[in-house]
């Protein structure tokens, strides 16, 4: 439900920008790239700012608010060794197969709870901001997509770092039972998570290297949001 959710919120931000983007009578607009421009244009036409975007940013930073809370339950779950089969708190051992205390990772999950609330403050609702900037007292109201936006990405790189301590977790749990294998289009996300985070076979503060790994998230999916953009 939480990811279906997650994906009408996105389409529907990303249908609204685009209907908005090729529109003249919002303001400012953008004009395509071109050989003087490779990156494109914003011009500013005096019209009227969209009324639609700030709702929808925030609809997608409550749904990335929400994933965090999933991947705050599903670390849980594999630390429970009652839930998940694997070794408490996935312990593992200085040799695979021995479980002697070493590799401690119980701590994730509170670093999941910190972005998640973090990304539920992000969340909140965005006003139309009250507090008149002109000083002719002007008579029409600030748009308030530009309060909106920062919002989003702060709940959407708080999202990446839940997701990052996630895969950390599962990256722990094939290696504390054995399992190497995974599918073939998770292989190249497994290669990533072990190259920035080893498994974890004593202990070692982890918060630089999940860090690391946040941040390498973030990029991919700007990355491709970027690829995306560019073949549309």
């Amino acid at each position: 439900m939480c990811l279906a959710q997650a994906e009408h919120a996105v389409a529907t931000a990303r249908d609204l920008a685009v209907q908005a983007m090729a529109s003249v009578t919002h303001n400012p607009i953008y004009m395509m790239p071109d050989d003087d421009h490779p990156h494109g244009r914003c011009l500013s036409t005096g019209g009227y700012h969209n009324a639609l975007a700030a709702p929808a940013m925030d609809a997608v930073s409550g749904v990335w608010a929400d994933l965090c809370l999933i991947c705050q339950r599903l670390c849980v779950g594999l630390l429970n060794g009652r839930a998940s089969g694997y070794p408490d708190f996935l312990l593992s051992g200085r040799r695979v197969g021995e479980v002697d205390g070493h590799g401690a990772v119980g701590y994730l999950p509170m670093a999941i709870v910190g972005f998640m609330e973090e990304a539920r403050s992000a969340a909140s609702r965005t006003f139309i901001p009250a507090a008149d900037a002109s000083v002719f007292g002007q008579d029409d109201v600030t748009a308030p997509a530009f309060l909106a936006w920062p919002k989003t990405m702060k709940s959407g790189t708080c999202l990446d770092a839940c997701l990052a301590i996630l895969a950390v977790a599962s990256s722990q749990a094939l290696f504390v039972t054995g399992r190497e294998r995974v599918p073939d289009g998770l292989v190249p996300l497994l290669a990533d998570i072990r190259r920035i985070v080893p498994a974890v076979t004593d202990d070692r503060v982890l918060g630089p290297e999940l860090g690391q790994l946040a941040g390498h998230l973030t990029g991919e999916v700007l990355a491709e949001d970027c690829v995306e953009e560019n073949t549309a």
